[in-house]
């Protein structure tokens, strides 16, 4: 969600937020995370399959079939949850469902069983334009991150609702409301995205 690594000397003080470092022999690669959602795990190169077997497609490479579109439909939970389960559809984070839930015109809390199937084919068309255009702009910067090279993404300025809690609508001026949806703060617009 935010961690990163830098290159750094050997010999470099280690800062508060470096909680990994791996040695070389003559630099540190270090993991930085401030907020510290990462996690590391060691696995064997040959029990790579086993560990990703219950990670879905990437959302930006996928072939879209039947199968993920049925497994969208046949649950009961809130398409904003089903969106952010990395096992059905992987690297669709909390903003980015945000933003393709408001393209969509879909409200965050409707059921998925209750997604048709044209809504279930925006989803997929806006999940590839939301995350296309966010790596053309190097993703989206939260305040405490920066690249490696100290790069910040510009998608953050393309935001539709996510962070915009009270500000109007782009499409009808509506508030935008904020929400928690299994946990995460949610973002939306009322009139455009209603609950039917």
């Amino acid at each position: 969600m935010e961690g990163k690594f830098n290159i750094k000397p050997l010999n470099e003080e280690i800062s508060k937020h470096e909680h990994v470092i791996f040695y070389f022999e003559n630099f540190t690669l270090r993991y930085n995370d401030t907020r510290k959602f990462g996690r590391m795990k060691l696995i064997n190169k040959n029990d790579l399959d086993d560990y990703f077997k219950n990670i879905g497609p990437d959302a930006n490479n996928a072939e879209y079939n039947d199968e993920i579109l049925h497994k969208i439909n046949k649950s009961n939970k809130c398409i904003k949850t089903i969106l952010l389960d990395q096992s059905i559809l992987s690297g669709i984070g909390n903003i980015y469902a945000d933003e393709i839930l408001f393209l969509s015109k879909i409200n965050p809390l409707k059921k998925c069983n209750l997604i048709t199937k044209e809504e279930a084919e925006n989803i997929i068309k806006y999940t590839k334009k939301v995350l296309e255009a966010s790596i053309e702009k190097g993703g989206t910067t939260i305040r405490t991150y920066s690249s490696v090279d100290g790069v910040h993404g510009l998608f953050q300025n393309e935001l539709f609702v996510h962070g915009k809690y009270k500000n109007n609508c782009p499409i009808c001026n509506t508030k935008i409301e904020k929400i928690k949806v299994g946990g995460r703060g949610t973002y939306y617009c009322p009139k455009c995205q209603t609950l039917q």
